[in-house]
């Protein structure tokens, strides 16, 4: 019964292949649905080959990098990709296949929202997350793919008997003559569920029994066995797909749901006992979030009403969570959980929330960062040092006056120095707004 399967799902495939010259974008999460998708796919591309088709259409791989994912399912996706490649370089056949890995913007990242800009962690009425790490970018992705090729083909994992929840979802969608649905949100996108139909049973005996041409299955089928539930969690573009707060493997900092699950059910094997502090850290999030005594009384955009967490608060959460992150480091392969420029990016935002004293870097380069700190421009190390003196002498923040300095120099050979005000008026507004909120 599913040999039938198998033959009618890669004679599909083949058929919608040829039949147009429409670039493939096939989803891959890592997870068991979107394997098998990419693997039949592979399949036939490989049968193609065989067969003497020399010049074969794009394929993209494309998959997403939240930044934020668990430490152990970033490693196993960032291996199977490698061997992905390595397979492709290897095989000397000119799949015309493309590995694309999206990223959220460094000014839209996890950390730069919730330390940068005190953003309170996500949950379900505030769920900022998904669509800046996530949706954000495979739409520009997906959005430029389909402008340059005028239209694109999306192969996604999705199956009806997943839940009843997604077979009503699936059987919604309006299918073409050739089966596929209209993209919701990318224009020119149509999406292709090859193995809609198809049991979890036929998805796991079709990867146990069949292995794939970059490698086994056993490191997937091994996170499987550690955790509970059937659902893994494709790219957010996937119209059919649930929120990653419900899915077995999400983001390690995830709020939305009130229990991590999935971590909770990582932390039952001994081997993986050492991502306690993340779990940890995760459940301070949650908690500060309702502590009001935690965030400012204010909105930014002036409403009285709880605002976002107090500069204090974020200075303390990005201090414990380097020191987590030089705890774990020998299991996080150097790997680091936030980036040097992310710490750039908070810095920036932290010196309009009243932040002179470049605290972020400061932070940072005590746990090892190599990161610069503007200084006074021009001066040496005497004429500094009056300048603090000075600075005693009158009760003026020298940070302060240093900052001041520092936009006369970046502004020094600009004829009309347009702008200049602005900055000013942002910097001494940042500066008082943050002496005002830490009282």
């Amino acid at each position: 019964m599913l040999e039938e399967k198998v033959k009618a799902v890669k004679q599909k495939l083949r058929e919608e292949f040829l039949i147009d010259n429409r670039p493939w974008v096939i989803t891959f999460s890592g997870g068991k649905d979107s394997t098998a998708v990419l693997q039949l796919t592979i399949e036939m591309l490989l049968d193609l080959k065989e067969e003497g088709y020399k010049d074969l259409k794009k394929v993209y791989i494309v998959s997403s990098d939240t930044k934020v994912e668990m430490p152990i399912i970033e490693e196993y996706l960032d291996n199977k990709l490698q061997a992905i490649q390595d397979f492709i370089d290897k095989s000397g056949l000119n799949l015309n296949i493309e590995i694309k890995v999206l990223k959220p913007k460094v000014s839209e990242t996890f950390w730069t929202l919730l330390l940068g800009k005190g953003y309170p962690s996500p949950n379900q009425n505030f769920r900022w997350c998904t669509d800046r790490l996530k949706i954000k970018p495979a739409t520009y992705f997906l959005k430029n793919l389909a402008y340059k090729h005028k239209s694109i083909i999306m192969l996604l994992g999705v199956r009806s008997a997943e839940s009843q929840n997604r077979a009503q979802s699936i059987e919604k969608r309006v299918l073409n003559h050739r089966g596929f649905s209209k993209h919701d949100s990318i224009p020119n996108a149509f999406v292709f569920s090859p193995i809609r139909d198809w049991s979890n049973a036929d998805v796991w005996t079709y990867l146990s029994k069949n292995q794939a041409p970059w490698g086994s299955h056993k490191d997937m089928m091994k996170l499987y066995d550690k955790g509970s539930g059937e659902a893994d969690c494709n790219i957010a573009l996937n119209p059919e797909a649930p929120s990653c707060g419900k899915t077995r493997f999400g983001c390690w900092v995830c709020t939305v749901v009130s229990k991590d699950k999935s971590m909770e059910n990582m932390l039952r094997n001994e081997e993986d006992l050492w991502m306690a502090p993340l779990h940890e850290f995760r459940n301070k999030l949650e908690i500060y979030r309702y502590d009001h005594s935690k965030r400012q009384n204010r909105r930014r955009n002036g409403q009285k009403a709880v605002g976002p967490f107090l500069l204090s608060i974020r200075q303390e959460l990005f201090q414990e969570l380097l020191e987590i992150e030089k705890q774990l480091a020998p299991n996080l392969k150097n790997k680091k959980l936030i980036s040097d420029e992310e710490i750039l990016e908070i810095q920036k935002l932290w010196n309009h929330d009243g932040d002179i004293f470049d605290t972020a870097i400061k932070i940072a380069n005590q746990y090892g960062r190599n990161l610069k700190i503007k200084n006074m421009y021009g001066f040496d190390e005497k004429i500094k040092e009056k300048i603090v003196e000075k600075c005693k002498e009158n009760k003026v923040s020298a940070e302060l006056v240093e900052k001041v300095i520092q936009l006369e120099y970046d502004y020094k050979n600009q004829f009309r120095r347009y702008g200049l005000l602005v900055k000013y008026d942002e910097l001494i507004t940042g500066y008082v707004r943050g002496q005002l909120n830490e009282v």
